[in-house]
């Protein structure tokens, strides 16, 4: 292709922000995630990118940016049903290329996600960890609508993009050593963020109160009644923290089967 990203980001300096997030926040950090991940489409004739922070030491989950309704989907989709590639790279630390998402060994793989998937229409997911300081922080989630192989170069670019925002999180040290410590990404973005799943946090909390469970179960159960409604996590839980919903008693959160 001829392009790297150190070229790209010279040359598109005032390249647009999809979403609106990275400008009205006016925040440095999720501008220039999203700078990149806008990049990292172009250069990997993708359809859209979103990154994620994670947590090894529990499911928590922070979305930093999401190019498109799409990419945003396809990112909580994997936080609701825990599984997909995206989840995979990180835990492995090793890209996930998948050019087929209707391929009949995906769908063993990650039979939930992958469903859901391609009921939206996106065929082809290729993740690449983010690295941090001997562990990823993150993952950027790239995604076609058509499936087929990424080239070399193309291959190349996300990694080059995925080592850009991991170089670009790490210089604001403190927020992630703080973030880390706590188990609490969004302490990374700021919680008043556009893409920050703060309210889901603080309702999965309510959640664990009415079912007198631990806060991780809280969420887990969040994400089961959220699974089996269809409903997106963001609208369930503005409705439990305004206190419109109640899980107590719903089996579709689980409740009754057992805390």
């Amino acid at each position: 292709m001829g392009d790297s990203v150190e070229d790209a980001f010279q040359r598109r300096p005032d390249e647009p922000r999809h979403h609106g997030g990275a400008e009205a926040a006016g925040d440095s950090l999720v501008g220039g995630v999203g700078l990149i991940c806008s990049t990292a489409v172009r250069l990997t004739a993708t359809d859209g990118c979103a990154v994620a922070l994670l947590s090894a030491r529990s499911s928590a989950r922070e979305l930093v940016y999401a190019t498109d309704a799409t990419a945003q989907r396809v990112d909580e989709l994997q936080f609701v049903v825990g599984e997909g590639p995206c989840l995979e790279a990180y835990r492995t630390d090793r890209p996930q290329l998948w050019p087929d998402m209707s391929a009949r060994g995906t769908s063993i793989r990650w039979p939930a996600f992958t469903a859901e998937v391609v009921a939206l229409g996106v065929q082809a997911i290729y993740a690449f960890p983010v690295p941090g300081n001997g562990s990823p922080l993150g993952v950027l989630e790239l995604h076609r609508g058509t499936a087929g192989d990424l080239s070399a170069a193309e291959e190349e670019s996300g990694m080059a993009c995925a080592t850009a925002i991991g170089r670009l999180l790490e210089s604001d040290v403190d927020r992630l050593a703080v973030a880390a410590e706590l188990e609490d990404p969004g302490l990374v973005i700021g919680a008043d963020d556009e893409f920050s799943r703060a309210l889901v946090f603080n309702a999965s909390g309510m959640v664990a109160v009415q079912l007198a469970v631990s806060a991780e179960e809280g969420l887990a159960r969040l994400r089961a009644y959220c699974f089996a409604t269809g409903r997106p996590i963001g609208d369930v839980a503005a409705d439990i923290v305004a206190r419109r919903l109640s899980l107590r008693g719903r089996p579709d959160a689980g409740e009754g089967q057992g805390a």
